[in-house]
């Protein structure tokens, strides 16, 4: 009976330690975090004044070419969006797909946003009866006035494009 109330205790006092064990890694770490974090604002203040000095020690010269060096990269980045805007509006009025849904992809070229369409259209297949009702719409036109059921469908599905 004693030998029992002895393991008992002893497993009290060995949950307890764990407790306070956990507690202090955890302390500890919080302090490591911070120690760290410290660190890495000094730096990152002491990586801003670098810069600074660099910038300041730069001829006229050397700062037009990284002026233009960054100009040229942000030309590149927007021809390339400019590009893929249009892809995306051709592949668009030839599939029917929504342009905001290929606009929402990755892709990036106009073979890479058709293969995409042609899947999504396999794949959901309203969106063809859809943008076909938009093309024969667009394509017949009407000189007098009246209004088709491709017409109407037309009106009652473009919303979801």
């Amino acid at each position: 009976m004693a030998e029992e109330l002895q393991e008992v205790e002893a497993q009290e006092v060995e949950a307890e330690q764990a407790e306070t064990d956990w507690k202090a890694k955890y302390e500890s770490m919080r302090e490591h975090m911070r120690d760290w974090e410290k660190k890495a604002k000094a730096n990152q203040s002491a990586a801003d004044e670098l810069e600074q000095l660099k910038a300041a020690q730069m001829t006229e010269q050397e700062k037009v070419v990284a002026r233009a060096e960054k100009a040229e990269a942000e030309l590149a980045t927007f021809k390339a969006e400019a590009e893929r805007i249009d892809a995306a509006r051709q592949v668009s009025n030839e599939t029917g797909v929504s342009f905001e849904l290929l606009l929402a992809t990755k892709c990036s070229d106009y073979e890479a946003l058709s293969d995409f369409a042609k899947k999504y259209q396999s794949e959901q297949p309203h969106v063809s009866a859809a943008a076909s009702a938009t093309r024969s719409r667009i394509i017949r036109g009407n000189s007098d006035g009246a209004r088709s059921h491709g017409d109407l469908f037309a009106d009652a599905v473009s919303d979801l494009f």
